[in-house]
């Protein structure tokens, strides 16, 4: 199991997603104690400004956009996703004070977690699976294939129904955003 694609590709990026959150907490609690925490307002601005530029990725993808190699655009679109969920995650702060907020940071955590399974892991769980039981060749029975490599079958066979569940939760990030951003022009003390 040591060996299996789950571990070895799912371990870095479970740490880069544990990363995000600690980055985050670390930030914001050090922008309260010098008192900074005001630019946490302003950090909700610019990471939601990246979240829609990262979406470049998917405006490529459907060749909506036609320069550009699709690499560089999915390149783009982790990093700005992950920054920008930082600065996110920093404007949210630790602060309980309303539930919209807190719905739209709890389901963009899900979609960035979804997004780090997503994608970027999918393909290469499925190339290295492919070339471990190609190495393999015809010496090896399916049922010797499946009990060496069950942890590997099944982590592709998870990773491939990602989609399913990332779009929408996308689509509902981006309507809860939609209305905490009206919500926030709304009730802002103009004067």
């Amino acid at each position: 199991m040591w060996k299996s694609v789950l571990i070895q590709r799912t371990l870095p990026l479970t740490l880069s997603y544990l990363l995000l959150i600690i980055a985050a907490i670390s930030l914001d609690y050090f922008l309260h104690v010098a008192h900074f925490a005001w630019i946490g307002r302003y950090m909700g601005i610019a990471g939601t400004v990246l979240l829609v530029f990262s979406f470049s990725y998917s405006v490529r993808k459907r060749k909506l956009i036609h320069n550009g190699a699709l690499k560089f655009f999915l390149w783009l679109h982790c990093k700005a996703g992950w920054i920008g969920t930082l600065m996110i995650l920093i404007h949210s702060g630790i602060h309980f004070n309303a539930l919209l907020p807190w719905a739209a940071t709890l389901l963009m955590l899900v979609v960035t977690a979804s997004g780090h399974v997503g994608q970027y892991l999918l393909k290469k769980v499925r190339d290295e699976v492919k070339m471990k039981i190609k190495q393999l060749g015809l010496k090896v029975s399916d049922e010797e294939i499946d009990r060496q490599h069950y942890w590997d079958t099944l982590t592709v066979k998870t990773l491939e129904q990602w989609r399913t569940l990332h779009i929408p939760m996308v689509s509902v990030l981006m309507a809860l955003t939609l209305i905490h951003i009206l919500s926030i022009t709304f009730f802002l003390n103009w004067m």
